[in-house]
């Protein structure tokens, strides 16, 4: 199936040759012209309501005809206009843009040979104007198409509906900018009207564009057979892919990529700037995509290859070129698609998905692309000469409507996540329930995030570390999917998908849950968690009892979830290939800790400061205890707790027993000698350190010895300043006492006096 309707595609398209639409539209910066009008004078652009209703008033009402009849009935047109010879538009390079509007209009309608743009007329639209469904007449020898203008004005309303062979689009050619003019154009024999505007002047040049050249008058190009064919191709597609077999042995077709024939730059990609034969492919696939309820985009297909290389001439490195070197084997290879674009011209938010080769119609796409850009790189040390090189092209991507969700998915995270975002922000725009489809389908992705959800430990660690866990729980709060908020907690987050950053995002997703059931939820993440990371833990109880969504006795069991999982031992560290980090209880995470459990069950921050002063190789006092009681202590509101008390009470007696202490300089040359290495080196490090009458030592040794020294004097804090003397190898390494530990302490005083002073005071409200 997949090589019969990638070729059979591509076979069809390819007698897809003229480029053109049945109509053309575009934005054009223009210079502001000179508008003048018989009996008025010079008219300000943008338009002023004043004047709109002076023109009014020197207009008449604009006729429409039926059959060899001309007819005015506001019942069927209610529009104002001026005839051409009443209108003079100039200015310095208004022939200019109006010759560029044209040129582009010639180019999207696929018209040849020479045209002209002649003024018909000038026509104000005021609130309530209208024109219903009709046809333009021949006003002209040659006429075959008519170009709107619509000068800067300001109105709502007054879209511009053209319809041609079962085929309608909606512009809406207002500009809020007043140094823009959108345009339209479309054939003469195209069904077309102007919607009621809503509020303010719409203010138009209508020309007749004329074919000035001999030959048949420009037509648009027919490819409904084409467009027909393509349409039943693609549908028939879908329904396969609907009724497969998840274990089917045939691979499936998850996508149709059509490369198109010119290269186009990530700025260019737009539907409205393809050329030639593209455009005219693009024509025909987007209404055959939406007939067959296909998804269809424009984007970038890129392939990354590397690899080892060849050698093979130049004598220098900087004289060598490409034919310098000669490729060897691909060793890695990335295929994706990316930069998306889809035909109302926004930019859908899919990442970049992978592709496969089968997927290219016609299936021989690539077989003689040559790449965009290559690289070499020379040979260093053991590594030979390497290559990298990229390929790229733009094209037109379709996949089934119904299989959005999986095609989406297999970009991973970094495709799914920003896709459901997407969803959700459209969904909350059309402020539509819970059971319209835009909803239906956010719901179904967020299903198949959490399936597809990194089981590894370190997957699970990366993902919530670049932000997957706190975007999907952002993107389900302002959903309101409460149930798939509870399953993804429950599953995903509970089980390791998790740190501090989520925290913000995942209060405010469990607070749209019952108390109950949140309170469930964050007992099994802190179950789940907080032995790996008791701070992002603590930090999440003290949010929750903050944000006060829930009565703190509630939260009880989440409080006792995390007290049964604090460390007892300082971390170690984890295995090299997870790189994840240590659990290590912090002074935030006491302060957070201690502030929680007092609010949620004031039995409970005791117990959890008794756990911390059994342990204090895992909350040292300087390093834990003492700024977390200085923290606490600052808050009036806290400071009053029982475990605070208590906390403050024990920092003090460590504060007033290490100020007691005797504070002298060092009476002799002996320093502090534990070396943790009992090398010869080291050994002799230590004896001298212990020495009271040596000041200096000379260590000649080797460079690796020497290295080695230096290591063990900065690992062990010694009271040595370092200088290498570079006399004679093997060179010297002279070690000379200092007063460093002296000048620490002197420190530590210092800070203790400080910290004294902060807690000691008002002693009595304690």
């Amino acid at each position: 199936m997949s090589a019969t309707l990638t070729q059979h595609l591509a076979t069809l398209l390819s007698e897809v040759e003229r480029p053109g639409n049945f109509y053309a539209t575009g934005t054009l910066e223009v210079h502001a012209p000179r508008l003048e009008v018989e009996g008025l004078g010079p008219v300000a652009l943008p338009l002023l309501p004043l004047q709109a209703e002076q023109l009014i008033a020197r207009a008449e009402q604009a006729p429409y005809g039926r059959g060899t009849e001309t007819l005015v009935d506001p019942q069927v047109r209610r529009t104002w206009q001026i005839g051409a010879e009443r209108v003079r538009i100039s200015g310095r390079v208004w022939e200019q843009d109006l010759r560029a509007m044209v040129a582009q209009v010639k180019a999207r309608l696929g018209v040849g040979g020479t045209i002209s743009a002649e003024l018909y007329k000038l026509l104000i639209y005021d609130t309530g104007s209208f024109f219903i469904r009709h046809r333009d007449s021949e006003k002209a020898p040659g006429m075959f198409a008519t170009l709107v203008v619509i000068l800067p004005s300001d109105y709502g309303g007054g879209e511009l509906l053209i319809r041609h062979r079962g085929q309608e689009v909606r512009l809406d050619l207002r500009r809020e900018d007043p140094s823009e003019a959108a345009f339209a154009a479309f054939y003469a024999d195209c069904l077309h009207e102007v919607l009621p505007v809503v509020s303010g002047y719409r203010l138009a040049l209508i020309y007749n564009l004329i074919r000035t050249d001999s030959g048949p008058l420009p037509e648009p190009p027919d490819y409904d057979r084409q467009r027909v064919w393509a349409a039943k191709l693609l549908q028939e597609w879908g329904e396969t892919l609907d009724s497969a077999h998840p274990e089917a042995a045939e691979p499936v077709l998850h996508k149709l990529i059509y490369p198109l024939e010119h290269a186009y730059t990530p700025a260019e990609i737009a539907f409205d700037r393809l050329k030639g034969a593209d455009a005219a492919v693009a024509g025909v696939l987007v209404p055959a995509a939406h007939e067959a309820g296909c998804d269809i985009h424009l984007a970038l297909v890129s392939i990354e290859e590397s690899g080892w290389a060849e050698h093979i001439g130049g004598a220098y490195w900087g004289e060598d070129d490409e034919d310098d070197f000669e490729i060897g084997e691909v060793d890695e290879s990335r295929q994706t698609v990316a930069d998306w674009r889809h035909p109302d011209g926004h930019h859908p938010n899919l990442g970049a998905l992978p592709f496969d080769r089968n997927e290219l119609s016609p299936p021989d796409a690539f077989d003689d692309l040559e790449p965009d850009e290559l690289e070499f790189q020379e040979a260093t040390g053991n590594e030979g000469a390497s290559f990298e090189r990229l390929y790229q092209r733009a094209a037109l991507v379709l996949w089934p409507r119904s299989t959005r969700v999986g095609v989406v998915a297999r970009g991973g995270l970094e495709a799914t996540i920003p896709f459901l975002g997407d969803l959700a922000q459209r969904w909350q725009v059309t402020a539509e329930g819970t059971a319209s489809p835009l909803w239906q389908e956010a719901h179904e992705t967020a299903e198949r995030i959490r399936r597809d959800w990194p089981n590894t430990e370190w997957g699970r660690h990366r993902a919530s570390k670049e932000g997957a866990t706190s975007n999907l729980l952002t993107h389900l709060t302002s959903l309101g999917d409460l149930d798939e908020i509870a399953a993804f907690v429950g599953e995903r987050v509970a089980a390791g998908a998790y740190g501090q950053q989520d925290n913000p995002a995942l209060v405010g997703a469990l607070g749209h849950l019952t108390a109950a059931r949140a309170v469930e939820l964050l007992t099994a993440v802190c179950d789940g968690n907080a032995q790996s990371q008791p701070s992002a833990c603590a930090d999440l109880l003290a949010r929750c009892v903050v944000a006060d969504r829930v009565a703190p006795d509630l939260l009880q069991p989440a409080g006792l979830a995390l007290l049964r999982s604090l460390p007892t031992a300082p971390p170690v560290h984890r295995h090299l290939e997870t790189g994840l980090p240590a659990a290590r209880p912090t002074a935030t995470m006491m302060v957070d800790l201690l502030g929680a459990l007092e609010r949620i069950d004031a039995t409970l921050a005791p117990t959890a400061l008794e756990h911390a002063l059994r342990h204090p190789d895992c909350y040292p006092m300087d390093g834990v205890l003492v700024p977390a009681a200085l923290t606490l202590y600052a808050d009036p509101q806290i400071r009053r707790f029982d475990s605070v008390r208590a906390l403050r009470a024990n920092v003090l007696d460590h504060l007033r027993r290490r100020i007691a202490e005797p504070l002298e300089p060092p009476a002799d040359w002996r320093r502090p000698s534990a070396v943790g290495c009992t090398c010869k080196d080291c050994a002799e490090l230590s004896r001298f350190l212990d020495d009271p009458l040596r000041p200096e030592w000379d260590f000649k040794a080797p460079e690796a010895a020497r290295r080695h020294l230096e290591q063990s004097i900065r690992t062990n804090q010694c009271d040595l300043d370092q200088m290498t003397i570079k006399r004679s190898r093997p060179y010297t390494l002279r070690c000379k006492k200092n007063q460093a530990s002296y000048q620490r302490c002197v420190e530590q005083r210092q800070r203790d006096l400080q910290h004294l002073a902060s807690l000691d005071g008002d002693s009595g409200s304690c």
